[in-house]
């Protein structure tokens, strides 16, 4: 520190009529201090320093690909930040004007969850349908296999059709099972809001 304060004092008197001094740092790390920054070193960063070596101004040089990334990726999260509040609020005013109670959302959620069930409960009907005619053709099929007979080509497509409906009716289902799971911890979550926005109690079923 004695060092610094000695050679400012002594740029400050060999220069009375410049009251700045420059500091700034070179390529090997070496600091350097002066009454004008050398060309080379305009665009790296540097100190402005006053008579008694106090720093009065930081200038940042331009920042590196690393900065320049981190930067930006701090935006990013700002603005998601902000996009998420809004939409926290939007959905939370929409919370409180559809509903006068938690026990309101009981029921809402209820009555759609019926709605997938009554889904569920075809599609699972339409199941049994086909399995039960897949029994049948590949029984079929096993009979003509049996006596050492080729499986006519009709009756393997219809074995391949019904087992590619037995497939997609099984996907169905399994989208049927995750949104009635997803539709019930939606309006749990819902729920749990709208009692802390208004402090009213749940209503016990």
């Amino acid at each position: 520190m004695r060092k610094l304060l000695f050679m400012v004092a002594a740029l400050a008197l060999a220069n009375p009529v410049h009251a700045t001094i420059y500091k700034w740092v070179d390529e090997k790390g070496v600091t350097h201090f002066g009454d004008s920054i050398p060309p080379q070193y305009a665009d790296r960063p540097r100190s402005e320093l006053d008579s008694d070596g106090r720093v009065i101004k930081k200038v940042n040089g331009p920042l590196t690909p690393e900065q320049l990334k981190a930067k930006e990726e701090d935006a990013a999260k700002q603005k998601q930040a902000a996009q998420a509040a809004v939409e926290q609020k939007r959905h939370d005013q929409a919370l409180l004007n559809t509903y006068s109670n938690p026990k309101e959302i009981d029921l809402t959620r209820d009555r759609n969850l019926q709605q997938v069930d009554l889904a569920i409960g075809s599609i699972q009907t339409r199941m049994k349908s086909v399995q039960m005619r897949l029994d049948d053709y590949n029984k079929q099929a096993s009979r003509f296999t049996q006596t050492h007979k080729a499986v006519p080509s009709d009756l393997q497509n219809d074995i391949k059709d019904s087992q590619t409906e037995m497939s997609n009716l099984q996907s169905m289902l399994a989208q049927k099972n995750k949104e009635k799971t997803d539709m019930r911890a939606r309006y749990d979550k819902d729920k749990q809001r709208y009692i802390e926005l208004t402090g009213q109690a749940a209503v016990n079923k």
